[in-house]
């Protein structure tokens, strides 16, 4: 009778180790910040062009549509376009979204026309990310891309930096956004 307990719990925390990133202890715990500050932000945000900040990655939202729409915008403010592949069942995307609406980020990231892309299973989108240069292969999700006002790409993260965003402190995103803007 009480293998049964044990059993559920012992799947659970398999299913919870799955998600992780395998990584230490010690690299949850700027996470573990950054959440706290991300969960005292109302959501969603709205940028400084009152532009709501995505929530989440929606599959039913026409990525092609929304880039063009943000570069026509951009194109008008001479603000640059983010383009956040990822999607809602990933820990890092989450905590990558809290990330943008904490109070050191949502100054930094309201300079910007933000896209998020959804990317399913690794098996959605896959050829807007190769459009604009970037392998989900060896990034990893989340990933960015930030293209300039006049459609060209600044950069992408192709080297994986944000596929460990729970260990990322709000200030790196900052110093990221702000390197490219």
């Amino acid at each position: 009778m009480h293998i049964k307990p044990f059993l559920v719990l012992t799947c659970g925390l398999f299913v919870v180790a799955a998600c992780g990133d395998g990584g230490s202890a010690t690299s949850e715990a700027p996470a573990t910040a950054a959440a706290k500050e991300a969960s005292a932000a109302p959501s969603p945000e709205r940028s400084a062009s009152s532009e709501p900040l995505p929530d989440g990655y929606d599959p039913a939202r026409n990525p092609k549509a929304d880039i063009a729409e943000a570069l026509t915008r951009a194109k008008l403010d001479k603000r640059p376009v983010l383009l956040d592949f990822g999607a809602d069942w990933c820990p890092d995307c989450v905590v990558l979204g809290r990330t943008f609406r904490t109070r050191t980020v949502r100054p930094v990231i309201a300079r910007y026309h933000v896209v998020s892309i959804d990317v399913g299973q690794f098996d959605r989108n896959l050829s807007v990310a190769r459009k604009y240069g970037l392998n989900l292969q060896t990034s990893g999700i989340p990933a960015l891309v930030v293209v300039s006002s006049g459609g060209k790409v600044k950069t992408r993260t192709n080297d994986g930096s944000f596929a460990n965003a729970r260990s990322m402190k709000p200030a790196q995103v900052a110093a990221f956004l702000k390197r490219w803007q």
